[in-house]
């Protein structure tokens, strides 16, 4: 016994040289570098402690009017989804200090009582390890290693994945109450010129058609009222969820009206080679097709070698004799010398490289449509902007005039505010479309537009 303990004094230390820490704070900080680098915001991982840090942090957001940036905040303080799939990177920094450890080593013993004189007991004992376990631990830590990497990738791209998803529900659920406001001043409008053919109607200087031609539109703009504003309430609770609010926290407030267009556009120039290099997905898909090369190399290597014990045996044999020694224990690959294993992560393989391939060319082309999409609705914003709605209020305020001077009706003026107010929805919708076109181009290419122009600026300046 006095023997084996000194192999274990022995062995212990070896084992646990290298051991990785089972504390993912490390990885999660890697994550929140990467979310920052990209988005400007931080990410915070929720725990019993920190419950009333994330509280008070909340508190000023919600009690004023909600920006895009600063929804963005709020989901990612909050979102209990993306909370719960931080836990993650716990699962992976465990399973890669359980790959940085050998197995226990086995400790046996045998009592043995003969029949005969002598009658000492013949006493056995025994430990054995793993020694294939102990030669393979570098090359399963650095498998482990890489699945953190990966996992921490997977990680940081939902969370741009809320960011972007919050940004587009912000800037629909905005443009849907700017409609809100629009479609009363319609109905407003509408209304008033339903009432003047009625009172038209009761003297007689109108007909039937006439009259119902002019009570039509104003039922109508009652009716798109009363579905914008259900479409409104829809949006809101999408927001919602996505902020991961309840009770109290939803009565927030939004603010008014989309942000302007901007004067010009940013650089949109070598956004394919920079989506390859800066997407997290691609970037995960290409760390998954790394460590599966890893996990095949490795059982290429060991696949005859399947099983190798290494121990001491000590045995006092009831004579009195002390009898120690080695022992050696081999699986031998007869039945199963790996290829089943072997052609498993070969297709894996093959699998994972070919969806890494795939990736790449669907991420150039989701930046071409990106970007074609944004400059689209540029153009269409801007001419809604800049030439149809100021072209309808120029005919309100000549019609207008011209009412002044008796020479167009009060349908005629009335018309003119209404397509005035079309107009103005129009400008709306262009708008919105611009800017959830811009969030779509940031999240095809990985991060802020800002942020990238940066990025390949300072590629250029470099020799």
């Amino acid at each position: 016994m006095k023997s084996v303990l000194i192999i274990l004094t022995g062995v212990l230390p070896l084992a646990m040289i290298g051991c990785a820490s089972t504390n993912p704070k490390a990885a999660f900080g890697d994550v929140n570098k990467t979310v920052t680098a990209r988005t400007g915001e931080s990410v915070q991982w929720r725990n019993d402690s920190s419950s009333n840090e994330l509280a008070q942090a909340l508190a000023p957001l919600l009690q004023t009017n909600l920006t895009a940036r600063s929804a963005v905040s709020v989901a990612l303080l909050n979102n209990r989804s993306l909370q719960a799939g931080f836990e993650e990177i716990g699962i992976s920094q465990a399973e890669l200090a359980q790959a940085s450890r050998l197995h226990n080593i086995e400790l046996t013993g045998s009592w043995r009582f003969p029949d005969q004189p002598p009658s000492a007991a013949d006493i056995e004992y025994s430990a054995a390890g793993n020694l294939l376990d102990l030669l393979t631990l570098p090359a399963r830590e650095k498998i482990a290693a890489g699945n953190l990497e990966q996992t921490k990738q997977k990680v940081a791209d939902k969370v741009l994945q809320l960011a972007a998803d919050t940004q587009t529900a912000f800037y629909d659920l905005q443009a849907q109450e700017e409609l809100v406001k629009r479609l009363q001043v319609m109905l407003e409008v509408n209304a008033a010129g339903a009432d003047f053919a009625q009172r038209q109607s009761d003297a007689g200087n109108i007909n039937d058609l006439e009259l119902h031609n002019q009570q039509a539109p104003a039922i109508q703009s009652q009716l798109d009222l009363m579905q914008a504003k259900a479409e409104a309430q829809t949006e809101r609770e999408h927001l919602n969820r996505l902020l991961g609010l309840e009770g109290e926290q939803i009565h927030w407030r939004i603010a008014d009206e989309l942000p302007a267009l901007p004067e010009k556009e940013l650089s949109l120039t070598n956004l394919e080679s920079l989506a390859v290099r800066q997407r997290l997905d691609l970037a995960s898909s290409r760390s998954q097709a790394e460590a599966i090369a890893a996990a095949l190399r490795l059982k290429e290597h060991t696949r005859f070698i399947p099983g190798l014990n290494l121990g001491v045996d000590t045995e006092r044999t009831p004579d009195g004799q002390r009898v120690t020694g080695p022992t050696l224990g081999l699986e031998l690959p007869i039945f199963d010398q790996g290829q089943p294993a072997v052609a498993k992560l070969t297709a894996e393989s093959r699998q994972a490289n070919d969806r890494y391939a795939a990736l790449e060319v669907n991420v150039r082309s989701e930046v071409r449509a990106a970007r074609a999409a944004l400059l689209a609705a540029r153009a269409t914003a801007a001419l809604a902007q800049d030439k149809l709605l100021p072209l309808r209020q120029k005919i309100l305020v000549e019609t207008l005039r011209q009412y002044n001077a008796m020479q167009k009706s009060s349908y005629d003026l009335l018309l003119a505010k209404v397509q005035e107010q079309m107009a103005e929805q129009a400008s709306i919708l262009a708008l919105r479309d611009y800017w959830t076109a811009r969030v779509s181009l940031e999240r095809a290419v990985g991060g802020r537009l800002t942020g990238y122009n940066n990025i390949i600026n300072s590629e250029r300046s470099q020799p």
